[in-house]
């Protein structure tokens, strides 16, 4: 066999390949975003076995109302934090996942909605991103943040 026909076989090889890693990440990208909405539902509807079935207490969070947080420690004040959480409407739109490598991506996606935390109104609009990863089988969330958009200015074009 020449040269040329082994280079041939070896890309094509390569990009066969490549088809099944993006169909296999497609697959996982739909399952992150539905896990990633099913902990929003979580904490609406105090739901906190499903919130501990994608959120591991080792895992750790850093957001306006709670600052930095290790999930083991919200986890002692869920059912308070929950009941102080008013959700009205809300979406995640415009999500991309980032892949680390097969069993690490990161999610961020804009979140937008209205309610109060307190009796106070949330941000409408929050960026985000999760951490996950596979842990015998399972996409867990290991690390969460959330930047509020209100105030802050455009980016100049």
């Amino acid at each position: 066999m020449n040269r040329r026909a082994i280079m041939t076989a070896v890309a094509v090889l390569a990009l066969a390949g490549a088809g099944r890693a993006e169909a296999q990440d497609a697959q996982a990208e739909k399952t992150i975003l539905a896990a990633e909405r099913a902990v929003h539902e979580a904490l609406m509807k105090h739901d906190l076995a499903t919130f501990k079935k994608h959120v591991p207490a080792e895992s750790w969070a850093v957001d306006p109302m709670m600052g930095r947080v290790q999930t083991s420690e919200f986890l002692k004040v869920f059912d308070t934090f929950a009941k102080d959480l008013t959700i009205t409407t809300w979406d995640l739109t415009d999500s991309k996942v980032i892949w680390i490598d097969p069993n690490t991506a990161v999610h961020t996606y804009k979140w937008t909605g209205s309610g109060t935390f307190q009796g106070k109104p949330i941000p409408g609009t929050v960026w985000s991103s999760t951490v996950w990863t596979k842990r015998k089988g399972q996409w867990t969330a290991m690390f969460h943040q959330e930047s509020p958009t209100e105030g802050t200015p455009a980016p100049k074009k």
